[in-house]
């Protein structure tokens, strides 16, 4: 049975690691005290391309990595129920993923250290088209060089 047992363990697929998500204003104040871009990621419970985009992209070691250079918050499309406070504005999640501008799920919202929306990714990405879309969000919320000098 013990022979049973360790066979079946060795010859399943290794766990997916997960990404940790915060609470929207969690990620957001994480944002700036730490001068990181932040991802919002919208999604819902029906959404087979969300499910695709975690099983698939955010397991990749490479996307891991590049993910935790943000500050991260996961929002469900259609919670009206739990809100959000976010400076003067408490909204639900649906009325967030609305003000982020998600028109479909799954949506990637990238935002500056200071909430600036930097841009959307919607719909399913592999890993290869997602690494380099993470780049540029990185890129573009890295602090500008001092005058004179010029980013590596």
């Amino acid at each position: 049975m013990r022979l049973v047992a360790l066979l079946l363990t060795l010859a399943a697929p290794p766990a997916l690691a997960q990404v940790e998500w915060a609470p929207l204003p969690a990620a957001l104040e994480a944002a700036e005290a730490q001068d990181r871009p932040a991802l919002v990621y919208v999604q819902a419970a029906w959404c087979g391309p969300c499910r695709r985009l975690e099983r698939e992209t955010f397991a990749d070691p490479a996307v891991q990595d590049r993910l935790r250079r943000f500050t991260r918050a996961r929002l469900t499309v259609d919670d009206r129920d739990r809100q959000h406070r976010v400076d003067a504005w408490r909204l639900s999640e649906a009325e967030w993923a609305a003000h982020y501008g998600a028109e479909a799920t799954p949506t990637l919202v990238f935002l500056a250290p200071d909430g600036t929306v930097l841009g959307r990714q919607f719909g399913f990405l592999p890993s290869s088209g997602l690494l380099p879309i993470l780049d540029t969000a990185l890129a573009a919320a890295a602090p500008a060089p001092p005058e004179g000098e010029t980013r590596r």
